[in-house]
């Protein structure tokens, strides 16, 4: 069990990061979980209109419509759901509607399974999941990568530290620095070092900075 705050509200997330119980719900939390699941400039219209549906669906009909099912009652196409919800059907627009993992899982646990990558409809990745072109980058790549941890999570301050530091080391010297000398040159140890990235200095904190597998 988790728990994240918005707005002033603390909300219970099981372990894999949904709000539970759902009774929690509310647009606060739509709004918070939105920005941790890498929507970061708010929800649209078309995003209410589809979280909206879910909700009706989950307290009214006690179900989750499948993904094409969703499309199709919405006259949507799958390239719009993926584009509004880069994180995807599941993990994106079900978990903003606030629709917990149990339900899912025991209504159709095919639901718990993604069709698709949550970062690709927005950014080029490799076979890894590394980010092509370092060019490419913004700092809302920072952000879903993290809205992707179990539990989510948001960058705070000290994340984009290391990650500006790592960005502008990789474009001044053409190569990643070590590891020691980004703990240095950020006043952190080792350990400080993989709380801020617990995935790893390549797989956590360069990966988000953008910068290659290799390099």
């Amino acid at each position: 069990m988790g728990q994240v705050s918005f707005k002033g509200e603390t909300y219970s997330l099981d372990k894999h990061g949904f709000l539970d119980p759902p009774e929690q719900w509310n647009e606060d939390f739509a709004e918070g979980m939105a920005k941790m699941v890498g929507i970061t400039k708010g929800l649209t219209d078309r995003h209410w209109h589809i979280i909206n549906y879910l909700r009706k669906k989950f307290l009214e009909e006690e179900t989750v419509p499948v993904v094409v099912m969703a499309c199709s009652e919405n006259k949507m196409r799958l390239s719009e759901l993926r584009y509004l919800f880069p994180a995807g059907y599941h993990r994106g627009a079900c978990k903003i509607a606030g629709i917990n993992h149990r339900f899912m899982y025991e209504t159709n646990y095919w639901l718990t399974y993604e069709t698709w990558a949550p970062l690709k409809p927005r950014y080029d990745l490799d076979q890894v999941g590394f980010l092509k072109d370092y060019q490419r980058w913004d700092e809302d790549f920072v952000e879903t990568l993290m809205g992707q941890l179990d539990p989510p999570a948001t960058p705070t301050e000290r994340h984009l530290q290391v990650v500006r530091f790592l960005r502008n080391y990789f474009v001044v010297n053409g190569v990643i620095p070590a590891v020691f000398e980004a703990c240095t040159a950020n006043d952190l140890t080792l350990e400080e070092l993989k709380e801020l990235f617990p995935a790893g200095y390549r797989r956590g904190a360069c990966r988000m900075a953008g910068l290659p597998f290799y390099g």
